[in-house]
């Protein structure tokens, strides 16, 4: 086998595939969102995201230190 072929194989088939994928995604077209703009007035209900459920789920009682979502930055050394 040639180096020519096998930097072709090696080199030239993913290349290949990539260009044949990206024409793909990049011509389809789909519906999308009107953007936002910072002028226009925000009309949705605010949103709370946390990395985790409540550690607590609210009741306190035993081990409650009062941080309440996904626990806290603290340690034992």
């Amino acid at each position: 086998m040639s180096t020519a072929l096998t930097h072709s194989l090696l080199g030239g088939v993913p290349l290949l595939l990539f260009v044949i994928l990206a024409l793909i995604f990049l011509t389809r077209r789909g519906p999308h969102p009107a953007t936002y703009k910072m002028s226009d007035s925000w009309t949705h209900e605010p949103i709370l995201w946390a990395a985790a459920e409540p550690a607590d789920h609210g009741h306190g009682g035993h081990d409650s230190h009062g941080v309440t979502i996904g626990g806290g930055a603290s340690g034992k050394w």
